[in-house]
């Protein structure tokens, strides 16, 4: 018995130096040495400040920035009626933010499945381009010319989609 519990005892204790420390410091420096920008969460900054991350989706309420997924992460089913309350509701704050619009984009009323989706899609930025323009004093072209040079393509599908805290802070150097 005695054995068998010190042999444990050392496993464990062999357990914790491996998997605790080795393997999490080789983890760590991997990504360090080979993914230092997202290993360290992508952050911007503007003037030695940080002012957000390219890989987490903020919220910007101002009526003249580029707004993103909702936050609020819902487990119902797609085709719930709750769900269908949830996405009719953001429907009517989406409609009246953007009053010159009619049909706005899935993207912009359902929340990701993380919750932090720092993207829209094309579709989501065009539609807000009349506000933002309206907002800022600036003609509804360069504001389309923002949006199509941060305009990114998915490797794996044509999905086209743009980057919310990267448009916004190319509004500001507007």
């Amino acid at each position: 018995m005695k054995k068998s519990i010190l042999g444990s005892l050392r496993f464990l204790l062999l357990s914790v130096i491996v998997f605790g420390g080795l393997y999490t410091a080789a983890v760590t420096g991997i990504g360090q040495l080979f993914f230092s920008d997202q290993a360290n969460g992508s952050q911007v900054t503007r003037n030695n400040q940080v002012v957000g991350s390219t890989l987490i989706g903020q919220e910007f309420k101002q009526a003249q920035y580029f707004s993103g997924r909702s936050e609020k992460v819902s487990q119902l089913s797609p085709v719930s009626s709750e769900q269908k309350n949830l996405v009719d509701a953001r429907t009517k704050v989406e409609l009246a933010k953007n009053p010159t619009e009619k049909n706005v984009p899935n993207d912009l009323v359902t929340a990701s499945a993380s919750g932090v989706d720092p993207n829209i899609s094309l579709e989501a930025a065009e539609f807000q381009v009349s506000r933002i323009s309206k907002e800022r004093k600036v003609s509804q072209q360069s504001i389309r010319t923002i949006i199509e040079e941060n305009s990114q393509k998915d490797w794996f599908s044509d999905r086209h989609y743009v980057n919310v805290l990267q448009l916004n802070l190319a509004l500001d150097k507007l």
